[in-house]
C-alpha cells in the first residue's frame, strides 16, 4: 500500500472540499454531504455559513415599510404602514393618510386638506376621480354631468372641460 491509496473521507453537509480539507460554506450558501463546492441561495434569500442545504435559504426580514409575501418583500401601499420583519402592513386609523413605504403609525397623518382638489370627489373611501363626462370644482361631494350631448375626459375640472363629441 501506498500513500496515493489514502483518500480524505468526504465532507459532511454544509462543508466542501478543497485541496487543504474540508471548509465550511459561507454565509448565504449551502451544500449536501460530498461536496465539491457549495451552491448559492436564489437571489434575494440568505443562510447562515455551514447550510446544508436550499431549505435553509430563506427570504431576509423585510425592513420598516415593506411587508413578506411568497415572493419576497413588498412596498406597503398609501394608508398604511409596517415595521422591519412584518407580514403585512397596518393601515392607518380612519381618516388619516400616509405615503407609500411608511414605516410606523407616526408616518399616518390627517390629510391638510380634507377637500378633494377638481376632477374628484369626496366618498367613504377618500377622493375618487370624476369620471367621462363629467366634472367637478375642488371640494366636491359628487360629479357634475356634462350637457347632453357634450364630453369630457375622466378628471374634468369644470364646464368649460365638456364639448362636443361622438359619444
Amino acid at each position: 500500500s501506498s500513500a496515493d491509496d489514502c483518500a480524505l473521507a468526504p465532507c459532511s453537509a454544509g462543508y466542501y472540499m478543497t485541496e487543504g480539507g474540508c471548509q465550511q460554506c459561507g454565509e448565504n450558501s449551502y451544500s449536501g454531504a460530498g461536496a465539491s463546492s457549495c451552491v448559492s441561495c436564489p437571489e434575494g434569500m440568505v443562510a447562515s455559513a455551514g447550510s446544508s442545504s436550499a431549505d435553509d435559504c430563506a427570504f431576509a426580514s423585510c425592513l420598516a415599510g415593506y411587508y413578506m409575501t411568497e415572493s419576497g418583500c413588498q412596498q406597503c401601499g398609501e394608508n398604511s404602514y409596517s415595521g422591519a420583519g412584518a407580514s403585512s402592513c397596518v393601515s392607518c386609523p380612519e381618516g388619516m393618510v400616509s405615503s407609500a413605504g411608511s414605516s410606523s403609525a407616526d408616518d399616518c397623518a390627517f390629510s391638510n386638506d380634507p377637500r378633494c382638489s377638481a376632477g374628484y370627489y369626496m366618498t367613504e373611501n377618500g377622493c375618487e376621480q370624476c369620471g367621462e363626462n363629467s366634472y367637478s370644482g375642488a371640494g366636491a361631494s359628487s360629479c357634475i354631468s356634462c350637457p347632453e350631448g357634450m364630453v369630457s375626459s375622466a378628471g374634468s375640472s369644470s364646464a368649460d372641460d365638456c364639448a362636443f363629441g361622438n359619444t
